[in-house]
C-alpha cells in the first residue's frame, strides 16, 4: 500500500506543475505568500511500521522549514523535525524510537486559496532505536534517500495559510524481530517511516 502511495506522490510531483501552469493560462490566481520566501511551522505524528507490529510506533515531532519561491508554482524547501515525544515501547518489543530529519526539497502548488501541494527532496534520517531481545534495528543511525509527499493546504489570510501534508520518508532496512522466546519466528523487514503533520505557512515580504 505505501509503495503505491509513494508511486503517487512522485506522479502528482510532475503532474501538478503542469496543472498550475494550465490553470494560470485560464486566469486562476497562483498561491503567492507575499515576497516568495516563507516559514513553515510542523507538528504531527511519525510511524514506523510495515507488516510486523502491525501498530507500528507513537512518535511526535517538531519542526520547521524555511521556503523560496522560483516561480508562481515552484519553492524550495530547507527542513528539519525533532523528536518531542519518543515512543518508549515500540510495537510491544520493549524498545525505545525517535529520530531527527532533515532534508532539501522541490515543492510543486497549486493554484487558489485551497491548493494541494507536492514535495520531493533528498533527506538525512537520524535515529536513536534501542535494541532489546526482541528487535535488532541493524546499522541504522543514520539513513540517506529520496522523501516525497502529498498535501492540501488553505490561504486564509494574506500571507498565512495552514495545511495537512503525508511524508514518506527512506526505509529502516534489514531490522531483526526474534519471536522465538514466545515460539513464533525470527525474520527481517524493511520498515517505512511515514509523518503526518499540521503545517502553519507564515510569509515574508
Amino acid at each position: 500500500m505505501r509503495k503505491n502511495l509513494a508511486i503517487v506522490f512522485l506522479s502528482l510531483t510532475f503532474l501538478i506543475p503542469a496543472v498550475s501552469h494550465a490553470a494560470r493560462d485560464y486566469g486562476r490566481s497562483p498561491i503567492d505568500f507575499g515576497g516568495g520566501v516563507y516559514l513553515l511551522l510542523k507538528y504531527g505524528e511519525i510511524t514506523i511500521a510495515d507488516d510486523v507490529p502491525e501498530d507500528g510506533s507513537d512518535i511526535r515531532n517538531l519542526g520547521f522549514a524555511f521556503g523560496k519561491s522560483v516561480n508562481d508554482v515552484i519553492a524550495m524547501e530547507f527542513e528539519y523535525t525533532t523528536t518531542v515525544s519518543k515512543d518508549d515501547d515500540y510495537g510491544g518489543t520493549g524498545a525505545s524510537a525517535e529520530l531527527d530529519t532533515v532534508g532539501f526539497f522541490v515543492v510543486a502548488k497549486s493554484t487558489g486559496d485551497l491548493y494541494g501541494k507536492a514535495r520531493l527532496g533528498y533527506t538525512r534520517v537520524t535515529t536513536d532505536l534501542e535494541d532489546t531481545a526482541i528487535i535488532d534495528w541493524g546499522n541504522s543511525d543514520n539513513i540517506y534517500g529520496i522523501a516525497a509527499g502529498l498535501g492540501a493546504g488553505y490561504k486564509f489570510m494574506e500571507g498565512g495559510a495552514i495545511e495537512l501534508e503525508y511524508m514518506l520518508y527512506p526505509k529502516i532496512e534489514d531490522v531483526e524481530f526474534d519471536f522465538s522466546g514466545v515460539g513464533g519466528p525470527v525474520f527481517e523487514d524493511d520498515l517505512e517511516v511515514d509523518f503526518v503533520s499540521l503545517n502553519f505557512v507564515l510569509s515574508f515580504e
